[in-house]
């Protein structure tokens, strides 16, 4: 990781964030849910060769797109992402992987950690573990996958501009 890591701004907790019932806590970190700055569309860069698009919105929400789906046969990822120490972030996402008749296979479980790279969140870095949660095992628990992950790797990042 870089030394240069960004202290990023982050959004108030707002109440939509306070009032969101048993399945979300109510703004961990005192009432600021990730750093806005790097809220955005990234194009991810893994050190293994996979190329990604991930966007982290303000809200929390973190959507992903990778160039290995068809090769190995999983959805479009989704989950969240949230503010760590002053200069990270960490994330989750969740894919559904289907066996070659396309019924469901597992689900699939991305942690992720990243920091900002230089004076904005223009660029990013970080690392990645992958998980697969089979019948009786539950992807929102980490602690109920049994098996070890079936990959890990280090990515960069560079945001999405309109105009470069």
């Amino acid at each position: 990781m870089s030394p240069h890591a960004h202290e990023a701004l982050v959004v108030p907790c707002s109440s939509s964030c306070r009032d969101t019932g048993p399945h979300r806590p109510a703004c961990p970190d005192g009432g600021q849910r990730i750093p806005a700055a790097c809220a955005g569309t990234y194009l991810i860069s893994e050190d293994g060769g996979a190329r990604d698009f991930w966007t982290f919105e303000r809200d929390g929400s973190f959507f992903g797109t990778t160039s290995t789906q068809p090769l190995y046969n999983f959805s479009n990822q989704q989950g969240t992402w949230e503010k760590t120490g002053k200069t990270g972030a960490h994330g989750v996402l969740f894919a559904f992987v289907y066996n070659d008749d396309n019924t469901l296979l597992t689900t699939a479980r991305i942690d992720i950690a990243l920091t900002a790279v230089g004076q904005s969140c223009d660029e990013i870095e970080g690392s990645l573990v992958v998980r697969t949660f089979e019948d009786g095992e539950d992807p929102l628990d980490p602690a109920t996958d049994t098996g070890d992950p079936i990959a890990s790797d280090t990515f960069t990042g560079r945001r999405a501009r309109v105009t470069p």
